[in-house]
């Protein structure tokens, strides 16, 4: 038997900010927060130096973790305004306050008096315009400052190329004000008017401001606005006891998934340590978290289909409890995901068993988002066949869902769903891909590799490989990782 809880209804709309606002002030800003022991910090040890791939926790880092809850930190796109000159610099400026206002990177491109990159008020950067093109400006900013998900509000004129390589290459959505030309009203994504009435019936790319609307409420109509124009992704997490591992993961995901617009759906398979009281906690103060819970385990593939079930979005992720992400990690793969060709989407990691392993020395929380980002810089973009996305983190649309279906359940615990669901993709006509761009940080085999004591855990590998060279008809040949070639 399975429950839910703190499930909302379609649509959502994702991260309202609730926190009650200063009293007897009109600002906007949100009063302090408690400061709270964080639980992922830059000299946390997640994994052994001469080799990054053990599942075992370091006892001081499995103490600090077991004593540390989730706190809901939330990552969140940056805006990047870019400037018109004199006539629009007061509503261009209240637009890049308002937004640094609620904690978000704002960087302010125009013709200011004193530009400087160091930040002008908290999170708002003032540059200058530079003096050759505005696409190789931005490209530099995004790897400089390690910009993934940004919505662009532009008061100038737009130029084609450079909202192409914006939307379809760096996965960032443009909005404009009405009052700059037709071309670039066409060329945006959303076309704001402000200090008017909204209409009864507004176009489904408009969105009205109007005039005795305070600047606060005003960032929160286009906040909303904003983060729509992103498909709508959904995050599903699998638990079943270790809690350690799980709170890392779930912290992971909201601190580094600045992607605008998903959900988190957690699936706990009766845990007995704590687990599912910590996640139904951590769903009761992050309003885009949801935990559906059974009172037994499940199994891999029956559990994640409850969650596909529930599932609202477009994009479709399964993480595994024993990961944990970097910034930028679902806006890279949801960026694969707009090719209608490709089925399925997986990034590299430490530990898995085909070429998506990538061998690199790291220890500590902070070494890790370090190298993470690096191979991000270096593989910007770049995406390779693979046979099989492991399923510690595999994507897919919501379309190639509903033609290929859920996961085959025949293999109840878990294993060889990841190698059925890639036959099964290629078989309707799908690419499946790997791409190193993305570098998700991989305990393997922290719940099931319980079994590997009592000999389960191969009796278990030969019942599913049973089962799977039954149904296919072939002999399955073991994976072998690949050379390096991407470190």
């Amino acid at each position: 038997m399975a429950t839910e809880t703190a499930r909302p209804t379609v649509p959502i709309i994702p991260f309202e900010d609730t926190e009650p606002m200063h009293e007897g002030c009109s600002c906007g800003r949100r009063k302090p927060k408690a400061a709270l022991s964080p639980l992922l910090y830059d000299n946390l040890v997640i994994a052994a130096r001469d080799r990054a791939r053990e599942p075992e926790l370091p006892a001081a880092t499995e103490q600090h973790v077991l004593a540390t809850p989730v706190a809901s930190r939330l990552a969140t796109y940056d805006v990047i305004v870019l400037g018109a000159g004199l006539e629009a610099r007061e509503r261009e400026s209240r637009v890049a306050s308002e937004f640094a206002r609620h904690e978000q990177r704002v960087f302010h491109i125009g013709n200011h008096p004193v530009p400087d990159h160091r930040p002008t008020a908290p999170l708002l950067y003032r540059l200058p315009y530079p003096p050759g093109s505005l696409q190789d400006f931005l490209a530099t900013a995004r790897e400089r400052d390690g910009i993934e998900a940004a919505i662009v509000v532009s008061f100038a004129p737009l130029d084609a190329t450079l909202v192409q390589t914006m939307r379809e290459k760096w996965n960032w959505r443009v909005a404009v004000p009405s009052t700059v030309d037709g071309e670039s009203q066409a060329l945006a994504d959303l076309i704001i008017d402000f200090d008017v009435e909204a209409a009864e019936s507004p176009a489904a790319d408009r969105v009205s401001l109007p005039p005795k609307m305070a600047w606060p409420s005003r960032w929160g109509v286009l906040n909303r606005r904003f983060r729509v124009l992103w498909l709508r992704a959904s995050v599903i997490v699998l638990t079943h006891d270790n809690l350690a591992f799980s709170r890392m993961c779930v912290a992971s995901i909201l601190e580094n998934t600045e992607y605008p617009n998903y959900e988190l759906i957690v699936v706990d398979n009766a845990s007995q340590d704590g687990t599912r009281q910590e996640m139904e906690r951590i769903a009761q103060t992050v309003r885009h978290v949801r935990v559906i819970t059974n009172d037994h385990n499940a199994g891999f593939g029956p559990g994640n289909n409850q969650a596909l079930a529930a599932a609202t979005g477009d994009l479709l992720f399964l993480l595994n409890n024993d990961t944990m992400v970097p910034r930028g990690w679902l806006t890279r793969l949801a960026r694969h995901l707009a090719d209608d060709e490709l089925g399925l989407i997986g990034p590299a990691t430490n530990r898995t068993c085909n070429e998506a392993q990538i061998d690199l020395r790291y220890q500590t929380w902070a070494e890790y988002q370090t190298e993470a980002r690096r191979l991000a810089r270096q593989h910007d973009g770049e995406r390779h066949p693979i046979r099989m996305p492991m399923m510690f983190c595999t994507g897919f649309r919501r379309d190639f869902y509903e033609h290929v279906g859920p996961l085959d359940e025949r293999y109840e615990v878990g294993m060889f769903e990841d190698e059925d669901y890639a036959l099964r993709a290629k078989a309707a006509g799908y690419q499946v891909a790997w791409t190193p761009e993305v570098y998700v940080h991989h305990a393997y085999h922290a719940s099931i590799g319980k079994l590997l004591p009592t000999g389960d855990y191969m009796r278990l590998i030969e019942l599913n490989k049973g089962r799977f060279e039954e149904k296919w008809g072939i002999s399955w040949v073991r994976h072998r990782p690949m050379p390096q070639k991407f470190a």
